[in-house]
């Protein structure tokens, strides 16, 4: 296989999506996970109508599952070994790029989030990107890669409702700060990419849950911080930049040859992201609240 390969969890929709398909077009050998069948089944129907359906293996695979993580690795290798007389050689198979990319929202203030969707969000935004990072090192140790760390705005700026997913984010923010340095002599790229809200599910499965989880609370004290951010999740799932500036964003990292730390998503969303870094505590915290009306 001599085409660019790439690993890309999370795509069964949104940004994994989109990126698979945009990649596949431009001659990548993406390797995408779903864990449905109707989502590899979208995704290839897409493919096909794109043309580039030659171009996407579609792996099933629950990042959180470490069983799964390895078996992924092993169908992975078996794919980029091609042939049979190829399986049998000492080489190790090439691996480009990987995309840490699948994650989710746990939504819901944090005297009454469930500490299980606490320890829920940890594991797949955080803990299962670092499983499949070091599972995948080898390969992309050998092929002297890149790894792109799929973070948010939200990591670097906390929101009330947003406080569990803040917090895996800004803690895969760090974790990737440092594999970035750890990794310098192997030739591996570590690039953090950080967008702010696009038109995706992420919000609206995050809302459903919420409201499953505490909505008997939307009666109480926190009525109005929850009403006020519900509207503000419903507008984020319409609203936003496209998700091909996303992936036309992955394609400009991975043809650079000297790619950068960190990518804010659209490039404009990197004002807020200062603004909120610089302004002192007690003013953000206040702008907050002017913003949510609480």
């Amino acid at each position: 296989m001599n085409k660019k390969t790439i690993v890309i969890t999370g795509c069964s929709s949104g940004f994994g999506y989109i990126t698979a398909l945009t990649l596949a077009v431009k001659g990548w050998h993406v390797f995408g996970t779903v864990r449905k069948e109707t989502d590899r089944n979208k995704l290839m129907e897409e493919a096909a109508r794109r043309d580039c359906q030659h171009n996407l293996t579609i792996l099933f695979c629950d990042i959180t599952r470490q069983e799964q993580v390895a078996q992924l690795v092993e169908q992975v290798k078996e794919h980029l070994r091609g042939d049979e007389a190829m399986q049998h050689e000492e080489s190790v198979p090439r691996l480009d790029a990987l995309m840490n990319n699948a994650g989710t929202a746990y939504g819901g203030p944090i005297e009454l989030l469930p500490i299980e969707d606490l320890r829920s969000q940890f594991e797949i935004n955080l803990f299962a990107q670092i499983a499949v990072t070091q599972a995948f090192l080898p390969l992309l140790k050998e092929a002297r890669g890149t790894i792109i760390m799929v973070s948010s705005i939200g990591g670097r700026i906390a929101t009330p409702i947003a406080g569990a997913y803040n917090a895996s984010k800004a803690a895969l923010e760090f974790l990737s700060d440092a594999l970035r340095v750890e990794l310098v002599p192997f030739g591996v790229r570590v690039v953090l990419v950080e967008p702010i809200s696009s038109p995706t599910d992420i919000w609206n499965t995050s809302l459903e849950r919420a409201m499953q989880r505490i909505g008997s609370h939307r009666s109480g004290s926190y009525e109005q911080l929850l009403q006020v951010s519900e509207r503000f999740a419903k507008r984020f799932s319409k609203r936003g930049f496209p998700p091909q500036v996303f992936a036309d964003t992955i394609v400009r990292i991975l043809e650079s040859n000297r790619p950068g730390v960190r990518y804010a998503v659209p490039r404009s969303a990197a004002i807020p992201m200062v603004i909120g870094r610089v302004l002192p505590d007690r003013l953000r915290d206040y702008l907050i609240h002017r913003t949510l009306k609480w």
